[in-house]
């Protein structure tokens, strides 16, 4: 049986949409869906700065 192993937090500089972790990671993050995320960086790009911007939110990290 395998063992569960903890992932590290994703990169915070970058939100990676084919990654599910990071994906789910990061709307929890920003309080928004996944859809609305992958949205944001399919029309301005993978950086988190860009897309938090587009949604108008503030990380909290």
């Amino acid at each position: 049986m395998p063992t569960l192993r903890k992932r590290s937090r994703p990169d915070t500089r970058f939100i990676d949409i084919e990654d599910e972790y990071a994906l789910i990671f990061w709307a929890k993050e920003l309080d928004v869906s996944t859809k609305k995320i992958k949205n944001a960086v399919l029309a301005v790009g993978p950086l988190v700065i860009d897309v938090t911007r587009r949604l108008k939110v503030k990380p909290e990290f």
